[in-house]
């Protein structure tokens, strides 16, 4: 066919390839990192502010608390919510490092509770049954993997009954909306949460190079991350403090340096703009994808909870019968440089958690049958319709039965 010449004259290119995710920054971006550039504040200024303005819009969220990355809005969300030595955290096994990584930075105790099958995200029954069976926890983390908004509502019920904090991870979720009792909540708006985190990851749906942020409802945890942003310094501004001058500062608690840059945020709002245009094309990939695979026997294609308004960060899909199936297609693919990624090896397999916990190969099936099975292939914006055409007849071609 004629796409398959195009996309092998494109591949032939040494410096081109096709990978799970990649960023899509137009003259516009440009331009307002150049402006930034150009103005009085390089470090956290004006636009930063702008910034977490538009992300509280977007959410509803009362506060949004830009910082330099997600794991450091993972970490400051934990800060916030005092998790302290010995306390216990609970977030799900298919994930990035860092939702399980806050809580030890705290000193705290990390364990895993499996997640649904029929969602892939933390499972709320199991989590139940953790709490009454186990241990309350002090925090829980739910993630919305690939977008795939997790059950909040009951969490947060559960949050309730048992006094535990709940922090959404939706470092894959911006853009992503779920519904209950008939309304429409953001991922993000903290309805269903006493935090919410985002990640801006150049292979997340909106970026700033490397950037996250920490959104809220409560006025005193959003006083307490940003004083714990920079250092932990609380300043005294407008008035003379203990016969000391407006320059006059004290940390009474240890923290780090988790700012981000001004002319980042300004990529950040401006590419904001741009979430809808972003989220429909996402969106048309997936469906691409779908149209192809659903009625394949041998593929399960990624969830979508009846309810849910989903931009994808991800498109995982699953191979039916297991690793050596998968594992035949990720090289496939590999040999053509398209280049997928597998979100994710179970956090409690990593040596660092094995060691230290004696966690069990077994310890959450679902999750390790998920693992076994997931492929993410490509998925971007600028990813061409030819392009996913071609992803998609070099994995049919294959037997998968």
């Amino acid at each position: 066919m004629e796409f398959h010449k195009q996309v092998v004259r494109r591949l032939e290119n040494p410096e081109y390839w096709i990978s799970y995710g990649r960023q899509l920054i137009d003259e516009d971006d440009i331009a307002a990192v150049v402006t930034a550039l150009e103005s009085s504040f390089i470090t956290t200024g004006p636009a930063a502010t702008d910034f977490e303005k538009a992300l509280s819009r977007l959410t509803g969220a009362k506060h949004a608390i830009v910082c330099s990355n997600g794991t450091a809005a993972l970490h400051l969300a934990c800060i916030g919510l005092h998790v302290h030595e010995h306390n216990l955290g609970i977030t799900s096994p298919i994930t990035f490092l860092s939702s399980a990584n806050c809580v030890e930075f705290c000193k705290g105790r990390v364990d895993f509770v499996d997640i649904d099958p029929e969602t892939l995200c933390l499972s709320f029954e199991k989590l139940d049954d953790y709490c009454r069976n186990h241990e309350i926890p002090k925090v829980v983390i739910p993630v919305d993997f690939a977008g795939i908004p997790a059950n909040l509502p009951a969490i947060w019920m559960l949050a309730h009954k048992y006094g535990f904090k709940v922090i959404e991870d939706a470092a894959h979720s911006i853009g992503s909306s779920y519904q209950f009792d008939g309304q429409e909540y953001q991922c993000g708006s903290c309805t269903h949460s006493d935090a919410a985190i985002f990640s801006f990851h150049p292979v997340k749906t909106i970026t700033t190079g490397e950037g996250g942020a920490v959104l809220t409802n409560d006025d005193e945890l959003a006083n307490r991350i940003r004083m714990m942003r920079s250092h932990g310094m609380k300043r005294y501004p407008d008035l003379v403090h203990k016969n000391e001058g407006q320059w006059y500062y004290e940390i009474e608690e240890l923290s780090s340096n988790f700012r981000i840059t001004d002319f980042q945020c300004a990529l950040g709002l401006s590419q904001l703009k741009k979430l809808s245009i972003f989220k429909s094309r996402r969106t048309e990939i997936v469906r691409q994808y779908n149209n192809a695979f659903a009625e394949n026997p041998n593929l399960i294609i990624p969830p979508e909870p009846v309810g849910s308004s989903i931009c994808y960060h991800l498109y995982p899909l699953r191979f039916v019968n297991g690793a050596s199936t998968r594992n035949k297609i990720f090289q496939k693919l590999n040999s053509y440089k398209i280049h997928c990624q597998i979100h994710y090896i179970p956090v409690y397999w990593q040596p660092y958690y094995r060691d230290k916990y004696y966690f069990p190969t077994g310890k959450c099936p679902n999750a390790e049958i998920y693992y076994s099975q997931c492929l993410s292939l490509p998925l971007y914006p600028a990813l061409k319709n030819d392009e996913v055409d071609f992803i998609i007849e070099k994995i049919l071609e294959e037997n998968l039965g």
